[in-house]
């Protein structure tokens, strides 16, 4: 592939300063993006499950009053613990899924959300393709959990997604991540 000098240029400004009077602060404060689509990856029993649960229960984590979760292993102690403090908090909601069919678009869920996909790579990735394309424009924050980067889809997920969590990885997936970002 070669590139040409044009002499004719298009030149694209940044229009966020003209349509709001104020430039908008993230709104999960300081660390986090405004929107979050994060891909949080590492074997079994390395603490994925442990960051997200921080990153819901931390004053400095993620801001939402609702979390939606889709998994197949529900059942875990970090879950029913998870369920247990989130169901004292006045205001937020949570809702399960233990099935593909049951879990709803991102245009029926609730605006500041977060949306938890763990230990899903063999099902069907539709609607997590769903939620990382449109999930920001309804204000869903959006955390998928897997043990391999390179199992992950790339189109969409991997390519939309804006917060990377690497937890010890094999050259195979170090390589993915290099190629991808």
């Amino acid at each position: 592939m070669r590139f040409i000098n044009q002499e004719v240029k298009l030149t694209v400004d940044n229009v966020d300063r003209y349509s709001s009077a104020t430039p908008q602060e993230s709104r999960h404060g300081p660390l986090l993006p405004n929107t979050i689509r994060a891909l949080i990856v590492g074997h079994s029993g390395c603490g994925k499950t442990n960051l997200v649960f921080a990153l819901l229960t931390n004053i400095n984590g993620i801001r939402f009053h609702n979390v939606y979760i889709y998994s197949k292993t529900l059942d875990q102690p970090k879950y029913k613990m998870l369920c247990d403090i989130l169901k004292d908090i006045d205001g937020v909601q949570l809702f399960t899924f233990y099935d593909n069919e049951e879990v709803i678009p991102p245009e029926k869920a609730l605006p500041n959300s977060v949306f938890i996909f763990d230990d899903i790579i063999c099902e069907n990735q539709n609607i997590v393709r769903s939620y990382f394309s449109r999930g920001r424009h309804n204000r869903i924050d959006v955390c998928y959990l897997a043990q391999s980067f390179s199992r992950v889809p790339k189109q969409l997920l991997r390519d939309n997604s804006n917060f990377i969590v690497l937890f010890k990885q094999d050259e195979t997936n170090l390589k993915h991540v290099y190629l991808d970002h």
